[in-house]
């Protein structure tokens, strides 16, 4: 046993350590409280949830070119060629002619539709041929190659017709004979959305 004498603390000292205790607790709850209350625990107020679109489902629309049948090439008065062979010469007109079907689905759908241009081509267009795009079922809204298309021309087959036509004045003496075959790979019909 320990013969040290004892002395009673004081009740002042007595006292505050019951204080510092006290304060430790209360600290120690409010922080349990706290994490409760921030980590979803089990203490929380009466709550309920009721599921609102419990059979509703949600899809995206479409936009896209479909093709039956592949290009065909006509001269001026539209009878057929083979672009392949024909030899133009100025004051020619070809045509190209493909009929798309438009499949655009969608509530809102707004789009164009528009001819894409070989690149080796649109260095001469403007200065020896003019090109002119017609699409029959399709509104030009803008008169600048764009075909307006909407929800409306959804599986509508459309006919569109490019015409090129060499201008007769803009060569002379021998300018522009004896070209090698131009590739004419690379005409696209482009059908983009306008957001």
């Amino acid at each position: 046993m320990n013969a040290a004498s004892q002395n009673p603390l004081s009740d002042s000292t007595a006292q505050a350590g019951r204080n510092r205790r006290t304060g430790k607790a209360v600290l120690a709850g409010a922080v349990a409280v706290g994490l409760l209350a921030a980590g979803g625990g089990t203490f929380s107020k009466w709550s309920d949830s009721e599921a609102i679109a419990s059979d509703a489902t949600v899809a995206t629309g479409e936009l896209s070119l479909a093709l039956a049948e592949g290009v065909t090439w006509t001269d001026g008065n539209d009878k057929a060629i083979d672009i392949n062979t024909y030899q133009v010469v100025p004051g020619d007109t070809v045509k190209l002619k493909v009929s798309p079907t438009i499949q655009a689905e969608g509530e809102t759908l707004q789009g164009t539709l528009a001819l894409d241009l070989p690149a080796n081509l649109e260095s001469v267009l403007g200065t020896y041929v003019d090109y002119d795009l017609e699409v029959d079922g399709l509104s030009d809204g803008n008169e600048d190659g764009l075909y307006e298309v909407t929800r409306a021309n959804d599986g509508q087959m459309v006919n569109v017709t490019a015409a090129f036509t060499w201008n007769a004045d803009s060569v002379k003496n021998q300018e522009g004979q004896n070209i090698p075959a131009q590739s004419l790979k690379g005409f696209n019909l482009v059908l983009d959305q306008s957001i």
